[in-house]
């Protein structure tokens, strides 16, 4: 699970937003043991409140507005609330991390109680298929105990921010589990260095990476890399 936040998309002219979400709050947060020294306090919250609908009042429906300084008025008003309620939710995400720490399930529930909506969370992709075109090659910029490992993404990849990263595997057999993670990029593109004096026999394997799991592995390259 990401790490909750508070999501505040109302617009400060969203007059009758601010005062409907501004009335959870303090409805929510009154008496809540979660919140015990609220900033800015409940009090305030409900004065501006109580400002804001006077406001709206005061500059009339649409068939009977009031006077360009009545609006003025209303927005100066709503600003404040809009104002209010940024500092009470920075206040809520600061107690619920504290009292939570890395439970984020319980800082969840801890800040849904206060009446603060939270931000809508990705959802994992799922599992990853395998990359595509997967292969290697020699070429003049790299020495001669190098092997440079190229791929492209999957193919249910639907932006290149699904995937975290690729994992790199080497081993000296074709079995994957007795392989070694050797790096793991970013990029579709690896360079791998025999280091140990002799020619090495070695077989790669990627694996794309993301918030839900690793995906589906490749088969492997069999490759000789000579020795420097």
């Amino acid at each position: 699970m990401n790490k909750p936040i508070i999501s505040i998309k109302l617009s400060p002219r969203d007059y009758s937003g601010l005062v409907d979400l501004g009335n959870r709050v303090f409805a929510s947060m009154t008496g809540n043991l979660n919140f015990l020294t609220p900033i800015p306090t409940l009090l305030s919250v409900q004065s501006s409140i109580t400002s804001v609908v006077t406001a709206i009042g005061v500059w009339g429906p649409r068939s009977n507005r009031g006077s360009h300084f009545d609006l003025v008025d209303l927005r100066e008003k709503a600003l404040t609330l809009h104002q209010l309620l940024k500092s009470e939710a920075q206040y809520v995400q600061i107690t619920a991390q504290l009292a939570a720490g890395s439970d984020y399930v319980a800082m969840a529930t801890i800040i849904q109680s206060s009446g603060f909506q939270l931000a809508n969370t990705k959802t994992p992709q799922g599992v990853l298929q395998m990359v595509q075109n997967y292969h290697y090659f020699v070429s003049r910029k790299l020495t001669r105990n190098q092997v440079k490992l190229s791929w492209k993404k999957p193919l249910n990849v639907a932006t290149v921010g699904n995937v975290k990263n690729y994992k790199v595997l080497r081993g000296t057999t074709n079995v994957l589990t007795a392989a070694v993670e050797i790096g793991s990029p970013t990029r579709t593109s690896f360079i791998d260095t025999n280091t140990t004096g002799v020619t090495q026999t070695w077989f790669y394997w990627i694996i794309p990476n993301n918030a839900f799991a690793d995906g589906v592995p490749t088969v492997p390259l069999e490759i000789i890399v000579p020795a420097s």
